[in-house]
């Protein structure tokens, strides 16, 4: 009996205990909920470190109590993480916010808002650390989910949508960035109110984004307004608060008023190192920022300048106290983000120029090379060659001023390699992954996936060029980032499996030494490097291995010189007939001057220049442009009778060989060539060879003279002499794209020139394959692209319309039949769709209007139909650079491919065409011959 009592109290004893218990856990529950909702409390005031502890404290309670799987504890871990990255430990911020975001997907789901939440978060941790390629994916992922699950308009939403424009914006994709940003604020503020401190950030990085544009006008007053009311509504320490103070200073900076962001700069640097430590990197940045005023300042009594080798650097300011602060900044942002992160590389760019202005060259290079290896390995990242582009764009300017100090040590080889290195990167990339695919020894089955991949790439890049709005050109984005993933991903396992793969897919930028054995004998390589200054390097090579190399200085005004020259080297008349024709007949005079600078302009007087010169004839801007950019090589130039030149910027839009040279233009002595670089040169030879060893290949495939309209109906506005319509298509934005060529289909002529010069290329080769009128469309290339017929011929022509579209590369065009037309196949066979076709041509001519122009990457080139015939893998293009004339165009096919036939090669063919021109009196103006420009070997 007395056993079964003490079985009893042992049992009350057991449930006072475990009550007891129950009451303490749900007392420390409830503790953790308070700490919570303190944590939040505490973060949207802005003090992160006293967010910490509770933050902390709140994840401790609830893994002992709940466990590591519970929703709660999966918030407090998502806060946690937050609360790391917002203090700047992002080491320790990553692996929390990576975990929770894996565990609260597997316990909620996928679509779950607290889900989406810590996936939001986990990008912008990302994109904190420099991981730009793993943060893009996510945020597009994010912001597409949480707008299906919680609608447009919940401020998850708009945060999401805020911080995806951000990811974008580092990336240096303003074009996506700005619209998704004017989006947010618009949304932010119809939603939660214009003072709301989410809208009011929004309202910030939309000020910075109008910055990064050039669009200071509209950032100012957008700057100055937030920052106002930011600090009305948070404070003045507000983290917020502080970097809308950064910002404007930032602004004030970029518009010359240099005495408002002093002041500023110094304040926000000051508050930040008080509110957030001195080595978070916002405090970083405004560190960073505050020694670039310093320097800007230009105290020109304190001034060092620079005078090795006659170049004189800008004069320094308060350097004394800028370096320091550079210094400081750069070792602390190493310290805090990694050598790699794109704030440590701003940073130690910024005390390389500083080491370079006090005359620490040496310092400079150090510094420099370290910038471009961290850059190199950004490239690297799984990005889309978008991405990539507009990620390295940003970076070119330091590989120039690297390239110039080694120049400055007399160390040409290393100059001339960094120049290389600045030169359609990925354009090389892309050629190097077609001949990887062909040449590795890979599997049918690898070799398919690598192919689909690229047609998978290829069918987004259309879809986005053609998206109807915004939010579907987004959505096309996403998809594409998940296929590029997926494509790095498996280059990385035939890396591994193929040395041979990995060798020749990721090329190396070729040397001095090892480019000399590409060029012929007779030959010399010319190739130019500018920067955004419009300041000009050129270095020269030939094939012993003799390397010059020049600083050209800066030229003013060169785009608008080199814009005015391409348009009266396209008119059908001199600057004198011009002149005198307005005079006589009712149409716009245009009249031609040069400006106190040197350049050149068309229009009105300028009203800036106190005393602008008339030109009376087109030879001036020629001379001009001739000695600018050759007499400094003139001792080298006569030694070859070839030059290949590799231009870069606006220099690309111009036919060297109409420059005049010691009283005539350089086509009288010279065989002109161009090229993007001479990495992109080696891989072209080693597409000869292999296109050499191809068995059974026929001579030539021509398609042209389309069907636009029916005979009795031709347009009203028609101009046959023209093979472009006179009407402006800049202003359309690929939103616009559907109804912009909608809007074209009845406005192009018939060619009956085109007609011409197929029949001409029909006597001269019998066995040509040729499809003209309703064959010439584009269904029809789709199905000969199918059956592999395009990689049959050597030759490829086509004599059709071009359609330029300056501001979307990818939609720049060749125009087909245009009277039967399907929406898979709607006559305009765009650069974006070129991609993913395959050729093995060892020439390919296009007689249309403007296809040697597009838009002019820095870092890239010439943007649109010539980059993608080089990726479907044609060897030498023979382009155009204006609107050619229909009767004259089919004379000059004619004759060049007449001496093909008799055995000249590509540019000695071209050069004696040119050059029988300039003896026909009809023909002798540069509108009829220049426009033809050959890229290749």
């Amino acid at each position: 009996m007395k056993l079964k009592k003490w079985f009893f109290w042992i049992i009350c004893l057991g449930l006072i205990t475990s009550l007891a218990q129950a009451a303490t856990q749900e007392e420390q529950l409830l503790e953790a909920e308070i700490y919570n909702y303190q944590v939040i409390q505490y973060y949207q005031q802005g003090q992160f470190q006293k967010a910490l502890p509770l933050a902390e404290e709140a994840f401790k309670i609830r893994v002992e109590i709940l466990g590591d799987k519970h929703p709660d504890t999966l918030t407090s871990l998502n806060n946690l993480a937050f609360i790391y990255q917002a203090i700047g430990r992002l080491d320790e911020a990553l692996p929390l916010s990576e975990n929770g975001y894996r565990l609260i997907k597997e316990v909620l789901g996928d679509k779950h808002p607290h889900t989406l939440s810590s996936l939001n978060n986990l990008a912008v941790i990302y994109e904190s650390i420099g991981r730009l390629d793993e943060a893009l994916p996510l945020s597009e992922n994010g912001y597409r989910l949480i707008k299906e699950v919680l609608g447009e308009k919940h401020p998850d939403t708009l945060t999401s949508l805020n911080n995806l424009a951000f990811i974008y914006q580092a990336i240096g994709r303003l074009d996506e960035a700005l619209p998704l940003s004017e989006n947010g604020y618009r949304l932010r503020k119809e939603v939660l109110g214009d003072k709301h401190p989410d809208t009011l950030s929004s309202l910030n990085n939309l000020a910075v984004i109008y910055q990064s544009i050039g669009r200071l006008d509209e950032a100012l007053p957008l700057s100055e307004n937030g920052y106002r009311l930011i600090k009305e509504v948070l404070g003045e320490k507000h983290p917020h608060t502080l970097s809308s103070l950064n910002n404007l200073a930032v602004i004030y900076q970029s518009i010359g008023c240099l005495d408002e962001a002093l002041p500023l700069s110094e304040k926000g640097y000051r508050l930040r190192k008080e509110v957030l430590g001195e080595k978070h990197p916002n405090t970083l940045t405004s560190l960073n920022n505050l020694a670039e005023i310093y320097q800007a300042i230009g105290r020109l009594d304190e001034a060092l300048p620079l005078y090795e080798n006659g170049y004189r650097l800008k004069a320094i300011g308060r350097l004394d106290e800028a370096l320091p602060l550079y210094e400081n900044g750069y070792r602390l942002s190493k310290e805090v983000l990694g050598e790699k992160h794109p704030n440590t590389l701003t940073s130690l760019n910024n005390l390389a120029l500083a080491y370079a202005e006090q005359g620490a060259i040496d310092k400079a290079i150090k510094l420099l090379e370290k910038l471009v290896k961290g850059v190199e390995v950004l490239r690297r990242g799984d990005l889309s060659a978008e991405n990539r582009q507009a990620l390295f764009k940003q970076y070119i300017g330091n590989y120039f001023a690297l390239s110039y100090f080694y120049l400055l040590r007399d160390n040409g080889a290393k100059a001339f390699h960094l120049a290389e290195m600045t030169k359609a990167r990925t354009l090389l990339e892309s050629m190097a992954l077609k001949l990887a695919r062909q040449q590795a020894g890979l599997t049918a089955k690898e070799q398919q996936q690598l192919q689909n991949h690229h047609r998978q790439l290829t069918a987004f890049n259309n879809l986005i060029a053609n998206a109807e709005n915004f939010e579907k050109r987004l959505e096309f984005e996403r998809q594409k980032n998940k296929i590029v993933k997926q494509a790095a991903e498996f280059q990385r396992v035939l890396m591994t499996k193929y040395p041979k793969f990995k060798q020749i897919a990721d090329p190396e930028i070729i040397t001095a030494t090892e480019g000399a054995k590409l060029i012929p004998s007779e030959a010399l390589f010319i190739n130019y490097l500018l920067d955004q200054d419009n300041r000009m390097l050129v270095f020269t090579l030939d094939a012993t291995g003799d390397l010059q190399a020049h600083d050209l200085g800066k030229i003013a005004g060169l785009e608008q010189t080199l814009e005015t020259y391409r348009e009266l080297l396209a008119a059908k008349y001199s600057v004198m007939q011009l002149r005198s024709i307005c005079y006589f007949a009712d149409i716009e005079c245009k009249t031609v001057w040069q400006i106190a600078d040197g350049s050149f302009v068309i229009g009105d007087k300028p009203s800036s220049d106190k005393k602008p010169i008339k030109v009376n004839s087109l030879d001036e801007i020629s001379r001009y442009l001739a000695q600018k950019l050759l007499a400094p090589l003139k001792e080298h130039l006569p030694n070859y009778q070839r030059w290949i030149i590799s231009p870069d910027g606006a220099l690309a839009l111009i036919p060297f060989e109409t420059l005049i040279l010691d009283k005539q233009p350089v086509i009288a002595k010279h065989e002109i060539s161009y090229v993007q670089s001479l990495s992109v040169l080696a891989l072209l030879k080693q597409r000869e060879q292999d296109y050499q060893s191809l068995k059974g290949r026929k001579t030539l495939l021509a398609m042209g003279a389309p069907r636009y309209h029916s005979s009795e109906q031709p347009p009203k506005d028609c101009d046959r002499a023209i093979r472009a319509p006179n009407i402006d298509l800049e202003t359309f934005n690929p939103q616009d794209y559907q109804r912009a060529l909608k809007d074209l289909d009845d406005k192009w002529c018939n060619l009956p020139g085109a007609q011409k010069e197929l029949a001409a290329l029909k006597q001269l080769f019998t066995d040509a394959t040729l499809y003209q009128e309703a064959d010439a469309s584009e269904a029809k290339l789709q199905s000969l692209n199918k059956a592999k017929v395009l990689t049959d011929y050597e030759y490829l022509v086509f004599s059709t319309h071009g359609y330029l579209s300056p501001q979307t590369p990818a939609l720049s065009a060749l125009v087909l039949d245009l009277l039967d037309t399907t929406d898979k196949a709607d006559g305009y066979v765009t650069a974006g769709e070129w991609l993913g076709y395959d050729l093995k041509s060892d020439l390919m001519v296009l007689s249309a209007c403007q296809t040697g122009v597009g838009e002019v990457m820095r870092g890239e080139g010439v943007m649109g139909l010539p980059y993608a015939f080089y990726v479907a893998g044609n060897k030498n293009t023979l382009m155009t650079l204006w609107n050619v004339v229909d009767d004259s165009t089919a004379e000059f096919i004619r004759r060049f491919f007449k001496k093909l036939k008799n055995g000249k090669g590509h540019i000695e063919a071209l050069t004696e065409t040119k050059r029988e021109f300039l003896q026909i009196e009809k023909y002798r103006l540069p509108v009829y011959w220049a426009a033809f420009v050959l890229y290749g070997i």
